[in-house]
């Protein structure tokens, strides 16, 4: 029978893949340091605690010291993979430069229009800026001897970019020009051998051409003609030489991992570097970070990564004598909320943790460095525009941009880093490894269960925009009410509703006479997506998607505004606090309030007059409202955020894959009665 547990846990054991995400600053590669390091003794006890979660803390730490002693974790840092897929893919940099074209020909679109000025300034000012990034960027490739740079090598070309001002844009363009012609030829001209041996020096490896034959094959010198048949060939070909790099690089990773560690150690001592150095370096690493998220595809970086993954997987089952073998792997850091969920769908030992300090607490660490940590939070919240519906993916730049809101809301396991104390470092990873191995080892807390119930309620949501869930208890910690984001009881939501339905006359309750009468006759609402189209919703109707509309959109566009007040939904809290209203469920002065993201200045206002005492958030709402409400007047109202693992991960970390009396009476050889 002991075996036989054994056997159980053995693959937990065996496998850990932790994502870790969360503003700069926050305590990533603090985490990162504390796992590559290994367990250390640590308090766990805290006087001020509940006697119950002292009883938990002691029961964790023994388990911890024994199943964590001596082992460590290995870190992927993805900056190194960022700069890996850089250099290897050179059409990013190129692609860089297109866009500095681009931005040139908006500028010649519009220089003669006295009514924009304005955008003419902040073009020109946008231009001047990618001309600085670019040559930024050609400064690290010469330095390091990076890419094909003999191709690249163009001093004067780049002395210019460094040099540039506005009045110098038709000479810039001739650059430009010469540059995508001379890429082209070459990209023209290489053939297959060539090309492996450019790809062998890179990787300082050889290259079996045999095991890349088939598409190697394709790989043909292209007669240069200026047409656009031409031009897709290109395109293909720099599809198809990805591709092969893909193919070399995840071969390298199972059957020579050695060399692909070598290699990827090489980047990312290029990377750590940068980092050390001033503000302006560590820009050069955020705009090469967003130009390979922006021109390669978007789950370039998460292979690159799972790439890194196989090799130390590789190596582990290679160089690992010990029976008891492990590979325990965290990745330092995620930005995007796509990368985490190609690694929830790829691995089942996977969990994402994300690290809090409060914005305060992050400048004070920052104080003494020469580096402006507000710009480089901005970068990585994308707040590219703050008239733009909040969790929209309206281009390109939504889906691949860093955005670690998002991130933070798809994360399993929340870590409070604002004491600057490893104690309480040690503390909350060491629960949460020790939950991953052993399930169920101890139950949730309070917080855990609460906000678990606020997680499942945002999914009632028929909001097509977002989804938010709270829970009100009283002071006794008795539920009171649930609410979510959502129309008020006897409408329909908009998730059910339709655009060809109201568009089709349709006499239905489901929608307002205001609509049946104004908007449905709208250009604004009849050209949802395009000017001249009869079937607006074509592509989504073909993969049988509901054609859902939102009204608050549409009639911002009426109004030419952008004004919340449209939005046909009530807010989670609001609609948790009015059910108390609603039913007479009463007395919740000195409650708490769990909510998935923080109250808006309206809900914080009727959360403060209800007399909550206690605020419990995951996601942060981006206004004043805590500052503002929370701050002021005789009442204390604690706003905090969530501490503790929600979602999927909370079911797999406390519910336990056998009762603990019959995994007690197995280990101890008992028989079972």
């Amino acid at each position: 029978m002991r075996n036989s547990i054994k056997q159980i846990y053995k693959s937990k054991n065996q496998f850990i893949l932790i994502g870790l995400t969360g503003k700069t600053g926050s305590g990533s590669s603090t985490v990162a340091n504390i796992l590559e390091n290994g367990y250390k003794d640590y308090q766990a006890v805290n006087e001020k605690d509940k006697y119950i979660q002292q009883k938990k803390d002691r029961i964790i730490k023994n388990y911890a010291s024994i199943k964590f002693k001596n082992k460590k974790f290995n870190i992927i840092k993805p900056s190194a993979l960022i700069m890996m897929i850089f250099i290897l893919g050179e059409s990013v940099f190129t692609k860089e430069i297109k866009k500095l074209q681009k931005l040139l020909d908006n500028i010649k679109d519009i220089e003669n229009d006295e009514n924009i000025k304005n955008k003419h300034k902040k073009i020109n000012k946008d231009i001047k800026s990618k001309c600085k990034d670019i040559s930024e960027m050609y400064k690290l490739i010469k330095k390091n001897n990076l890419m094909n740079y003999k191709f690249l090598k163009d001093d004067k070309f780049f002395k210019f970019l460094n040099n540039y001002n506005n009045k110098k844009q038709n000479e810039l363009l001739l650059f430009i020009k010469e540059y995508k012609k001379r890429y082209e030829k070459r990209i023209s001209e290489q053939n297959s051998s060539n090309f492996i041996k450019e790809i062998s020096s890179t990787l300082n490896t050889e290259i079996d051409n045999k095991k890349f034959k088939k598409n190697l094959k394709k790989f043909k010198i292209i007669k240069i003609i200026e047409d656009g048949h031409f031009r897709d060939k290109i395109k293909n070909k720099i599809n198809l030489k990805s591709k092969i790099i893909n193919n070399i690089l995840e071969k390298m990773a199972k059957e020579d991992y050695d060399k692909f560690i070598k290699l990827y150690n090489k980047f990312d001592k290029i990377t750590r570097k940068l980092r050390k150095s001033n503000s302006k370096k560590i820009k050069i690493l955020q705009n090469i970070g967003d130009s390979v998220r922006e021109n390669a595809h978007i789950y370039e970086l998460p292979k690159y990564i799972n790439f890194a993954i196989k090799a130390l997987r590789a190596k582990s089952k290679n160089e690992n004598k010990d029976k008891n073998k492990y590979c325990y792997i965290v990745i330092d850091s995620l930005k995007n909320p796509f990368e985490i969920v190609y690694f929830k769908e790829r691995y089942s030992a996977y969990y994402t943790f994300s690290m809090h300090s409060n914005d305060q607490v992050i400048y004070d660490r920052f104080k003494k460095r020469k580096i402006n940590i507000k710009e480089i939070h901005k970068r990585e919240l994308y707040k590219p525009n703050t008239k733009k519906q909040k969790d929209s993916l309206d281009n390109k730049e939504d889906f691949n941009s860093q955005n670690i809101i998002e991130c933070i809301q798809r994360s399993d396991i929340y870590i409070d880093n604002n004491r600057d104390k490893k104690d309480n470092l040690y503390k909350q990873i060491f629960k949460y490894l020790s939950l991953i191995i052993h399930p169920g080892l101890i139950t949730p807390t309070k917080d855990e269960i609460m906000m678990q119930l606020a997680l499942n309620a945002k999914f009632n949501s028929g909001c097509i925009s977002r989804q938010v869930g709270a829970v009100v208890l009283n002071k006794y910690d008795s539920i009171k009410s649930i609410g979510w984001n959502d129309v008020p009881e006897g409408q329909i939501p908009c998730n059910l509703r339709s655009h060809s339905e109201l568009l089709n006359n349709s006499q239905l309750l489901d929608y307002s006479d205001y609509e049946k009468s104004k908007v449905r006759n709208h250009k604004h609402f009849k050209n949802i997506f395009f000017k001249k189209r009869a079937n607006q919703y074509k592509r989504s109707n073909k993969i049988g998607l509901n054609d859902s509309f939102c009204f608050k959109q549409i009639q911002n566009k009426i109004d030419k505004n952008s004004n919340q007040v449209y939005t046909r939904s009530l807010h989670a809290e609001e609609n948790a606090f009015l059910q108390l209203a609603k039913y007479g469920n009463s007395k919740i002065l000195g409650g708490q309030l769990f909510t998935t993201s923080s109250p808006c200045f309206l809900c914080a206002k009727k959360a403060y007059q209800l007399g909550i005492r206690r605020i419990v958030y995951i996601e942060a709402y981006p206004d004043i409202s805590n500052d503002q409400i929370f701050s002021c007047g005789f009442k204390e109202t604690e706003v905090i955020h969530f501490r503790g693992t929600i979602g999927l991960a909370y079911q797999k970390l406390f519910e336990p894959l056998f009762s603990y009396k019959d995994e007690l009476n197995a280990i101890n050889s008992s028989k079972i009665k």
